[in-house]
């Protein structure tokens, strides 16, 4: 499989370095899919702790509640 579905399975005659479509996939693999698993990251721990304040402020009203 590669990371575009057409693009054709070709080696180039050339160095890998210097192929622009190489180049591409790198910079890709390299730039993109590091800030797209850090937005997922952020946001899990976010959703986290929206929860965990959610779960201590009822845990503290329900202490209220009782001492009261």
């Amino acid at each position: 499989m590669y990371w575009w579905y057409w693009y054709p399975p070709y080696t180039p005659t050339y160095p890998l370095p210097y192929d622009p479509m190489y180049l591409m996939a790198t910079a890709f693999q390299w730039m993109i899919y590091p800030y797209y698993w850090m937005f997922y990251i952020e946001a899990y721990r976010v959703a986290l702790d929206a929860w965990r304040k959610a779960f201590e402020a009822i845990t503290k009203s329900l202490e209220q509640a009782v001492t009261k």
